[in-house]
């Protein structure tokens, strides 16, 4: 399915189920695609809309720059068009920070969100990484994949399940070289740390316990900067719904699960 949003760009996604509108937002050079398995456990029980963000996947891309700001706005005119909220945010890496900036925008179209394997704020040694990243992209996808798939997967997953290393390699492949430097620039300037301090929506902090991208111990202390925040842990790496995606899904269930029944969790 495909909305025209105001700023004139067609976004894609996908909507599967029914009941309580769950939003899954992808990491940065994939799809939504990302969220299938997912998607597959928790169908029977939510509704679920895996978007392509902007230049991603079959989603148009913008001719300039763009923030996460930009993001979370396409998204929340995604949810008023189409996603019957108040609805639960998840995001993963990327997708978790749009999901930070839904929360401190649009939270009257919230009823809980999820930031799995990312952040809430850059310091200067991180913003010059993010910039190095935008650089080298534009010098074309294959030059990092190596680099990305590295701090993806460990290598021991990398050699028992090849197959998903294939599968975020063929979605880098097909990624537009300028849009994933524009993305990397937005992550560049990634700072919801102060805002979130004032949030009131409920929250959940998944981290992956062999995330080499985002460590534990950052997950637990932005966990502990979110008021109304729970933390979870999955033995997984930097992408823990394409890992681990039952587990991620449980959690997901129970947590969305206790809102839809007004729980506090």
């Amino acid at each position: 399915m495909r909305l025209r949003l105001a700023n004139g760009l067609s976004i894609a996604y996908r909507t599967r189920g029914a009941g309580p509108t769950i939003l899954l937002m992808h990491p940065v050079g994939v799809r939504g695609a990302f969220w299938d398995a997912v998607i597959a456990e928790l169908e029977g029980e939510f509704r679920l809309i895996a978007p392509d963000f902007r230049g991603h996947g079959d989603s148009d891309a913008s001719a300039d720059d763009f923030k996460l700001g930009d993001l979370a706005a396409d998204m929340a005119e995604l949810l008023r068009a189409a996603g019957q909220p108040p609805a639960v945010a998840v995001g993963c890496s990327m997708g978790g920070m749009v999901a930070q900036a839904l929360a401190c925008e649009a939270p009257e179209l919230l009823r809980g969100f999820v930031i799995a394997n990312t952040a809430h704020r850059r310091d200067d040694a991180g913003r010059a990484t993010m910039e190095q990243r935008a650089s080298r992209a534009k010098k074309g996808m294959p030059t990092v994949l190596d680099t990305t798939l590295s701090r993806w997967f460990d290598a021991p997953t990398l050699v028992a399940r090849p197959e998903l290393a294939a599968r975020a390699k063929n979605w880098l492949l097909e990624a537009d070289p300028v849009v994933h430097a524009r993305a990397w620039r937005a992550i560049r300037d990634l700072n919801y740390a102060e805002r979130l301090k004032a949030n009131k929506t409920p929250a959940l902090a998944i981290a992956g316990l062999r995330d080499q991208s985002t460590p534990v111990a950052a997950m637990r202390a932005m966990a502990n900067d979110i008021p109304r925040c729970g933390y979870r842990e999955i033995d997984s790496g930097h992408l823990a719904p394409l890992e681990e995606p039952a587990l991620f899904a449980a959690l997901l269930r129970e947590f969305a699960g206790g809102l839809a029944q007004g729980q506090q969790r």
